[in-house]
């Protein structure tokens, strides 16, 4: 893990692999290391930057409310600090909305964009379960974990994991990040809905058919909306990036290429 200062602000980034470089943004409650699987199942040679939101890993805690438009600044600024004028960009679940954002505003230095699980304006159903994690995750960390685990896989995912079930919970709950209520609170606040018609670069939208917090329906709205994008949709929940990382990465590959 690697820091950088911009702006008086500190940013924790991951820089792995090497090759065609892609900046990558991870989800709520997350932290660089959630792309892990899908970087080690790809097949096209990629630098993978994972930059890290307000308050995960290495980044400084907020001082306020998250804006998402100086995240997106932000993590195109650590790109050029490194070297990358053009890139690629990719962003799981609040991770996607910040890569449809960055596609929208800085769409010379954007190659693709790829959304798995994005949407692009937070509904009353997504509001009352983000409002929930906060408080779950204020309450006990292993018992918001266990919710999580719970709705966010398919069956199937669960009968995998079902036999170390509690280590997992254990494991995943010490994870979950110091800045998780401000991210929170920016997934309660998001409309970019209004920055779906700016984007111009290839866009790939990967979806979970069994979300239960991020419904389908937010994918292909988003693919239908974005001129030209591709609709991928997975048989997989929510936690997709954790059930299915070899189709994700073979998607991301092709896309990429």
């Amino acid at each position: 893990m690697s820091t950088w200062i911009n702006n008086g602000r500190t940013i924790g980034f991951s820089s792995e692999g090497s090759g065609i470089p892609i900046l990558a943004f991870h989800g709520t409650t997350q932290a660089a290391n959630a792309w892990a699987q899908v970087q080690q199942a790809c097949s096209t040679s990629l630098q993978w930057i994972t930059f890290e939101f307000p308050g995960s890993g290495e980044s400084g805690m907020p001082d306020g409310p998250i804006d998402l438009d100086v995240v997106v600044a932000d993590a195109v600024a650590l790109m050029n600090h490194l070297g990358h004028q053009r890139f690629h960009v990719i962003g799981y679940s609040l991770g996607a909305v910040a890569a449809l954002q960055c596609a929208a505003n800085f769409s010379d230095s954007v190659i693709t964009v790829t959304s798995l699980c994005g949407w692009s304006q937070t509904d009353a159903r997504m509001k009352v379960t983000f409002d929930l994690w906060r408080r779950l995750i204020a309450i006990d960390r292993e018992l918001f974990m266990r919710y999580a685990l719970a709705d966010g896989y398919t069956a199937a995912g669960l009968e995998a994991i079902e036999p170390m079930f509690d280590v997992v919970v254990g494991m995943a709950a010490a994870a979950v990040q110091p800045g998780s209520d401000a991210q929170l609170d920016l997934d309660i606040r998001i409309d970019i809905e209004h920055s779906l018609g700016r984007i111009t670069a290839p866009c790939l939208v990967i979806g979970g058919i069994e979300d239960r917090w991020v419904d389908i329906s937010k994918s292909r709205h988003i693919a239908a909306t974005v001129t030209g994008a591709t609709l991928l949709e997975l048989p997989a929940g929510h936690l997709v990036i954790g059930e299915l990382p070899v189709e994700i990465a073979s998607a991301v590959s092709a896309h990429v290429a």
